[in-house]
């Protein structure tokens, strides 16, 4: 039966609307039996109550808003199950959406989880401001950001030491004699491109070598930059020998273009990326990655707001910097 009300079930029950209301809530001034039958009724007719009228009365809806940034990118399925996995064991829900790196089409998905009363949010922001994300604020409801960090508001955060990252996978490249190491970086601003592009750059000063603008080249972190980044870099009348890509899909799109360019893997180039995922065996070679604990990343972001939103741990906003680590392959 489909279009059930309130009042068709307290007709057929014989009782008021309001007791039904009662029983649904789960008062306890309503006769045992008279709540038997109410329930009963609500069994038979396959009544349910309304998410947003229980959010009213309740000022809760057990679910939270995961926004992030680009779904084809394989970094966020096991993140969103840690997510997932952690609030489920609090009963809560989620709404997840994908902005595509897109800040007109974030803001029409925070728009919509404000109308669905999220009591929470998780978002791997489009840009270190987000000016929609004050009316969160202003709500109180908690902001957890993950990957990258955010400016204009007050939110917890969880990501990993990027700069360290960086600094060991060209390290790693450097003590195995390679001096013209390129880096093909993500979207120009948000914190992670940033904090990359630093650890890259401070492993050159550390072991004395020039930093060379030619060789810094933007993969906007998609596959198509990624081979776009690499073919400019063969142009180049002094090729890098080696390639850090700081993100896994650019990576992918670097193999596919040395491949274009039959050049050899690491004969005539080293590679290594930022992203340690199933696939990075696969390739061939197998890829040296620096590896990041993707599903810590969401369960430690879902730990974060559920405290928040259970009124428990600390009352100062936190940032919480995950290790990463080298895994050596071949690929160097």
């Amino acid at each position: 039966m489909t279009g059930v009300t309130i009042r068709d079930v307290a007709k057929k029950a014989g009782v008021s609307p309001s007791t039904v209301s009662r029983v649904i809530r789960g008062e306890t001034n309503v006769h045992p039996k008279t709540k038997r039958r109410v329930l009963q009724t609500v069994k038979k007719m396959g009544y349910f109550l309304d998410g947003s009228a229980r959010a009213i009365v309740k000022k809760q809806t057990k679910t939270i808003g995961v926004s992030i940034s680009d779904i084809s990118n394989p970094f966020y399925p096991l993140l969103i199950r840690g997510i997932e996995n952690t609030i489920n064991k609090f009963d809560y829900s989620m709404i997840l959406c994908n902005t595509d790196e897109d800040s007109s089409k974030e803001e029409r998905h925070l728009k919509v989880m404000l109308e669905k009363r999220v009591d929470g949010l998780i978002i791997a922001p489009t840009n270190p401001q987000v000016p929609f994300l004050k009316l969160f604020e202003e709500r109180g409801i908690p902001i957890v950001c993950i990957d990258r960090a955010i400016e204009n508001v007050e939110a917890d955060m969880v990501g990993v030491d990027n700069v360290h990252g960086a600094f060991a996978a060209v390290e790693h490249l450097i003590k195995l004699g390679h001096k013209r190491i390129a880096i093909i970086t993500g979207i120009r601003g948000i914190t992670t491109t940033n904090e990359r592009l630093r650890g890259y750059l401070d492993a050159l000063k550390r072991y004395g070598i020039k930093k060379d603008e030619a060789l810094i080249v933007e993969g906007y972190s998609r596959i198509e930059g990624g081979i776009k980044a690499t073919k400019e870099l063969f142009k180049l009348k002094s090729a890098p020998t080696a390639i850090f890509s700081s993100n896994n899909l650019m990576t992918i799109g670097t193999f596919i273009a040395l491949k274009e360019l039959k050049k050899s893997i690491p004969k005539d180039v080293a590679v290594i990326g930022f992203d340690d995922l199933e696939w990075a065996e696969t390739l061939d070679p197998p890829l040296t990655a620096v590896s990041q604990p993707t599903y810590t990343i969401g369960s430690t972001a879902a730990q974060l707001l559920m405290q928040r939103l259970l009124k428990e741990g600390p009352k100062k906003k936190q940032n919480i910097i995950l290790k990463t680590s080298l895994v050596v392959r071949e690929s160097c």
